[in-house]
C-alpha cells in the first residue's frame, strides 16, 4: 500500500526572484531526504506562488523496508578461551544484543576473526518519519536571504503563517515557529481568504483554483501571458516581448489580472530603451507596440486583484507611471547638457574597486588594450577604437544610468549619437557589454569587438591580479560570465588571438599602475587555466563529446579559434571508418613515449630492421606534407594524412622490440616514436579518446 504526501508552506509574500530557486531546491532536498530514509516514491512535483511553496510526493510506502544489520562484537580470541568456552565478553555481547549464543557467528575481517550477530531491523512507519523529514526540508530550502521573526530560533525567507501536511488523509504532526500543521490551506488573500479543508492533491488543486489561486507556476505563467496579450489588444497593440518580465509578473501574483492604460504621447519623444526601462524596472509594466512595431503611448499592468472599479485602478497606474516618466525625461534632458567627453574626467571620482583604483584609471587601461587589439585584429579602425575606449565608461556618471543601471552602454550609444560621434564609436559603447545575461548575441562590429574584448580582458586580469577569484558557487564579480563572454566573442567572430599574449599585456598594464598584488607569472597561469576550463564548457555546450574536447585542449588552448578548428576536424574524422585504426596506433605510440625524461635524437644508421626504416621514411614524408597543412590550419587534411602512418606503426610494433638492452638502439627507437607523437600532438592527443566502442 502507498499514500501521497502533500506539504504546503504558507507564508507572507515571497519576492518573485525567490520562487524558482526555492522550488528547485525543495524538489532536490525532498528527493535526497526520502532516499536517505529508504522511502521510494513514484513522482515528485513542486508548486508555488508568492504566498505558498508546495511539495507533492506520489506513491510513498506506508513504512520503510525492513533491513538486516551486522553488529560486530569482540574478537574471537577474546570471546573464547583456549578450550573454546565462551568468556564473559561473548556472553555479555549476546545478552546485550538479546540473542542466544548459538545465534552468534564468527566472521573474518581485515583485523581478524570477530563475533558477529545479524539482526533484522524492522522499518519505521512513514508517518512517524515524515515530521523529521519535513522539519529538515524547511531548514534546507534555498533562499537568497533568510530572516528570523518573533523569538523563534528558526529562519525562512518570510514568516510562516500556516502548514498543510497530509500523508494520505492523515495530518503529519509538525510544529515550526509556533505554527502547527493541519489539513487547511487558504485562498487568494483578497478574493477568497477563507480556509479550505483539503482531502487530497486533486482537491487541493481544484479548490485553490476556485479560490483564485493558480498554484502551478506553468499554468499561472500561461494565464499571465494570455492576460497581457488580451489587455494590449484592447488598446490596439501587442506587448513588448519580454520573457523575463512575464515570468517576474507571474511570480508576483496568485491569479493574474492585466489591464491596459495610457500615458501622454509627448513621452514617446524619449529614447525607446529609456521609456521601456522606466516602465519595466520601476513598475513592471509591459510596453505596447502597434502592428508596425512602433511604441504606442500605452502600457499593460498585471495585478493580483480584480477590483470592482477598473477605471479607478487604471487611473492609479497611469498616475504613478506619469511621475516615473517625468523623472526619466528630467534626467535625460539634464544629461544632454553635458557631453560624454566632458564626463570622462568625472570618472576619477568613481571607484572601480577599492584595490583597483578609479574608473578613469580603468579607462586608461581600456585605451591601451584597445590599441593592442586593434593592431592585431582590425588595424583600419584603430582610431575609432581608441575613441570608443576613451568614452566607454562615461555614461556611468550620467543621471539616467544612475537611476537605471541596466541602461549602461545603451545610454552611452544614444548620447554618442547625439554628440555627433561616428557610428563606429557609438555602437561600440553599446556592444562592449555583450553578451548580456543569458543572451547569445555578441559584439559584431570591429570597434565593438575590440572594446568588448578589452573590457572583459581587463576585468579578468584586474580581479585575478588582486586575488579575487571565484570559489565554489560564489562569483561576486561575474568572472565566469566575463570569461564565457570573451571566448564567445572570439569564436563567433572567427577571430584568432593568443590569450597568453593578451593577458600578459593586460597584467603589465596593471603592474604599471601599481595595482597588481600577485606575481605576474602565477596570475597569468591561473587566468589561462580558468579560461581553459570555460573553453571546455563552451565546446561541450556546442555538443562535442568530452573526450574529443580534452584530446584537443590537452595539446593547446591558447588560441580558442584554432582549438575549435582542430576539434571540428577531429570530430569529423571520428565518423570515418579509418579513424579507429589510427587512434589505436597513436595510443600505442603514446604508451611508449609518455613520461620519458628527455627528447632522444634519431639516427637512421642505427636502424636494424626494415620496419624501422619504413616507419622512419613514411614519418618524414608525412612531416614534410604536414607543415603547410598546419600553417594553413587545414586540420582535417592533416588528420587524414596521419592515416598513412597506421600500417607502418603496426608493422613496427609487430616486428621491432623497442626496449632492448642496448641503450643507443633503445633510445633511437624511442626517439623515432617521439618524433611521430610530436606531429600528432600538433593537432590532438588521441590517447585521450575513449576507444572502448572500437575494442568490444
Amino acid at each position: 500500500m502507498s499514500r501521497d504526501l502533500l506539504f504546503e508552506i504558507g507564508c507572507e509574500e515571497l519576492p518573485a526572484r525567490f520562487i524558482e530557486p526555492a522550488l528547485k531546491s525543495l524538489s532536490a532536498e525532498a528527493q535526497s531526504l526520502l532516499s536517505q530514509a529508504a522511502l521510494n516514491f513514484q513522482e515528485i512535483r513542486t508548486l508555488g506562488t508568492p504566498r505558498r511553496l508546495t511539495l507533492y510526493v506520489k506513491g510513498l510506502p506506508e513504512k520503510q523496508p525492513d533491513r538486516r544489520e551486522e553488529i560486530l562484537g569482540p574478537p574471537k580470541r577474546v570471546a573464547f578461551d583456549q578450550e573454546g568456552r565462551p568468556t564473559p565478553a561473548a556472553l555479555g555481547f549476546a545478552r546485550k544484543q538479546g540473542v542466544d549464543l548459538s545465534q552468534i557467528q564468527i566472521k573474518q575481517t581485515p583485523k581478524g576473526e570477530y563475533l558477529v550477530v545479524e539482526k533484522r531491523i524492522p522499518g519505521r512507519k512513514t508517518l512517524k518519519i515524515l515530521p523529521e523529514i519535513l522539519q529538515k526540508l524547511l531548514e534546507r530550502i534555498y533562499f537568497p536571504k533568510r530572516m528570523r521573526w518573533g523569538n523563534y530560533d528558526f529562519t525562512f525567507a518570510r514568516p510562516i503563517r500556516w502548514l498543510l501536511a497530509l500523508f494520505g488523509e492523515e495530518v503529519v504532526p509538525l510544529e515550526v515557529a509556533g505554527v502547527k500543521s493541519n489539513r487547511f490551506t487558504y485562498g487568494h488573500r483578497f478574493l477568497a481568504p477563507q480556509p479550505l479543508e483539503i482531502k487530497n492533491f486533486q482537491a487541493y488543486l481544484h479548490l485553490l483554483k476556485e479560490a483564485y489561486v493558480l498554484v502551478d507556476p506553468a499554468q499561472r505563467l500561461e494565464a499571465t501571458r494570455k492576460e497581457v496579450f488580451q489587455a494590449a489588444k484592447s488598446v490596439g497593440g501587442q506587448p513588448e516581448e519580454d520573457p523575463e518580465l512575464l515570468l517576474e509578473n507571474a511570480h508576483l501574483v496568485e491569479f493574474p489580472f492585466a489591464l491596459a492604460g495610457n500615458f501622454p504621447r509627448e513621452y514617446l519623444e524619449l529614447p525607446e530603451p529609456l521609456l521601456i526601462t522606466a516602465m519595466r524596472e520601476h513598475q513592471r509594466y509591459f510596453a505596447v507596440r502597434d502592428g508596425e512595431g512602433k511604441l504606442l503611448p500605452a502600457f499593460v499592468a498585471v495585478n493580483n486583484n480584480r477590483p470592482r472599479d477598473l477605471a479607478l485602478l487604471r487611473a492609479g497606474h497611469e498616475k504613478v507611471l506619469r511621475a516615473r516618466l517625468e523623472d526619466a525625461r528630467f534626467y535625460y534632458h539634464r544629461d544632454l547638457e553635458i557631453s560624454l567627453e566632458d564626463r570622462v574626467q568625472e570618472l576619477s571620482g568613481v571607484i572601480y574597486h577599492a584595490a583597483l583604483g578609479s574608473l578613469l584609471e580603468k579607462t586608461e587601461r581600456l585605451k591601451a588594450l584597445s590599441g593592442y587589439l586593434a593592431e592585431r585584429l582590425f588595424p583600419q579602425v584603430k582610431a575609432f577604437a581608441l575613441r570608443a575606449a576613451e568614452l566607454a565608461k562615461a555614461d556611468l556618471v550620467s543621471e539616467v544610468v544612475g537611476e537605471f543601471p541596466s541602461l549602461q552602454g545603451e545610454m552611452g550609444r544614444i548620447y554618442a549619437y547625439k554628440a555627433g560621434e561616428p557610428p563606429e564609436v557609438a555602437e561600440a559603447l553599446f556592444e562592449q557589454y555583450l553578451p548580456r545575461g543569458a543572451e547569445e548575441q555578441v559584439a559584431r562590429s570591429p570597434c565593438g569587438i575590440i572594446l568588448s574584448l578589452a573590457d572583459k580582458t581587463d576585468h579578468l586580469a584586474a580581479f585575478f591580479g588582486i586575488g579575487e577569484r571565484p570559489s565554489g558557487a560564489a562569483d561576486p564579480y561575474g568572472l565566469r560570465r566575463t570569461a564565457y563572454g570573451l571566448l564567445k566573442t572570439l569564436l563567433r567572430n572567427k577571430l584568432s588571438l593568443s590569450l597568453r599574449e593578451l593577458f600578459t599585456f593586460a597584467l603589465w598594464l596593471l603592474k604599471n599602475q601599481d595595482f597588481l598584488k600577485r606575481p605576474t607569472s602565477e596570475t597569468l597561469t591561473e587566468i589561462l587555466e580558468f579560461l581553459h576550463r570555460r573553453l571546455e564548457g563552451e565546446f561541450l555546450s556546442q555538443g562535442y563529446p568530452l573526450d574529443e574536447v580534452r584530446a584537443v585542449l590537452q595539446v593547446g588552448a591558447d588560441d580558442p579559434l584554432e582549438a575549435q578548428q582542430r576539434l571540428r576536424a577531429l570530430h569529423a574524422l571520428r565518423q570515418q571508418p579509418e579513424f579507429a585504426a589510427l587512434a589505436v596506433a597513436f595510443k600505442r605510440v603514446m604508451n611508449m613515449v609518455r613520461g620519458l625524461p628527455e627528447r632522444y635524437p634519431v639516427s637512421k644508421d642505427l636502424f636494424e630492421k626494415e620496419e624501422e626504416r619504413t616507419l622512419y621514411r613514411t614519418s618524414l614524408e608525412v612531416k614534410k606534407a604536414l607543415e603547410p597543412l598546419l600553417a594553413a590550419r587545414r586540420y582535417s587534411e592533416a588528420l587524414v594524412l596521419f592515416t598513412r602512418l597506421k600500417e607502418p606503426i603496426d608493422r613496427f610494433f609487430d616486428e621491432v622490440f623497442v626496449m632492448v638492452k642496448e641503450e643507443a638502439l633503445r633510445k633511437n627507437r624511442l626517439g623515432l616514436l617521439q618524433s611521430i607523437a610530436e606531429d600528432f600532438l600538433k593537432v590532438a592527443d588521441l590517447s585521450e579518446l575513449d576507444l572502448s566502442e572500437y575494442t568490444r
